[in-house]
């Protein structure tokens, strides 16, 4: 069965979506909202005009337009009973979400585009951590950061540290975090543009977090360390993206002085699928409109933005 796509935005995430789009066979047409003009092409149709977009027979929607547009469209989306994926952040901030699930009876169609969490390093490094490989983890360390891009509508906790909140709850299902400080640091026309945040829970996790828009250079980089191994995922590389380190520490009494013992083993490059996650994420939200369940849902949206209030607050 074919389907007709709504895209909603066509900027730098938009044409990303549309490039993997036109390597679907199951999708017939493919119409475009963007407030550009572009020239329509085979089997991809442009239009500015809002209320003639939202007449032609659609059967899903993707919204990749800014962050202050999404809780519009968004709604304009479930009005028509239709299954909408949303780019990350799928909402401003816990307010909106909230304002949305009271008004609501379809809040099961919405699917957010968390693409990491359909990255296959990070699948990869989720099994690991479902199958004790590395042991009891005990911290989570990630650096994001790059020259840019400065958002009118967001600020770098909203557009970089939300990867890492959605893969905390992606990797930690069961945790919970009580605990947050943060620093920032304002320029640029007080935007908050460096962040360092720090989260504890329950089960004592430690989770460091560091984002910046005012860097020299690009990084994304993250350590999870366990008792027994440690995981290091770094997105720049264009291979071996992932490798697990065999090294530990313990700490022992000895004639009632505290020794500690390290263990300093090799380390492992598995091999992992070089397929990109934006297209594998497409192919869950096309199943998640057919029924099927995937772990960016609504209830996975709903967790994750009460971890943003938290170190928003």
């Amino acid at each position: 069965m074919t389907i007709n796509v709504g895209l909603i935005g066509y900027g730098y995430w938009g044409k990303n979506i549309l490039r993997n789009l036109k390597n679907f066979t199951n999708i017939n047409n493919i119409y475009c909202l963007d407030h550009l003009n572009y020239k329509n092409t085979k089997k991809i149709f442009f239009y500015k005009n809002e209320k003639l977009f939202f007449k032609t027979p659609i059967d899903v929607f993707i919204v990749a337009t800014p962050t202050r547009t999404h809780l519009r469209f968004l709604k304009k989306c479930l009005k028509l009973n239709k299954h909408v994926c949303v780019t990350k952040p799928v909402f401003k901030n816990l307010k909106q979400l909230n304002s949305i699930d009271k008004k609501f009876y379809n809040l099961d169609k919405i699917f957010a585009d968390h693409t990491y969490i359909y990255h296959p390093s990070i699948i990869f490094i989720k099994n690991l951590i479902k199958n004790n490989v590395l042991g009891k983890i005990i911290y989570f360390d990630s650096e994001r950061i790059s020259f840019g891009k400065f958002y009118e509508d967001n600020d770098v906790i909203d557009d970089l540290a939300i990867h890492d909140l959605y893969l905390l709850d992606y990797f930690f299902p069961n945790d919970k975090f009580t605990y947050s400080r943060k620093s920032v640091s304002k320029n640029f026309g007080n935007k908050i543009y460096f962040s360092n945040i720090a989260l504890r829970s329950k089960k004592n996790l430690f989770v460091n977090i560091k984002v910046n828009w005012f860097s020299p250079f690009k990084s994304r980089r993250i350590i999870i360390a366990g008792e027994k191994k440690t995981v290091v995922f770094d997105d720049t590389l264009t291979d071996e993206k992932v490798k697990i380190y065999k090294k530990g520490i313990k700490m022992k009494n000895f004639k009632k002085q505290k020794t500690w013992e390290y263990r300093i083993g090799g380390m492992e490059v598995p091999y992992i699928s070089p397929k990109e996650s934006l297209n594998i994420m497409l192919q869950n939200f096309f199943k998640f409109s057919s029924g099927n369940k995937v772990p960016t849902n609504f209830n996975h949206i709903k967790r994750v933005f009460k971890l943003h209030a938290l170190v928003k607050k």
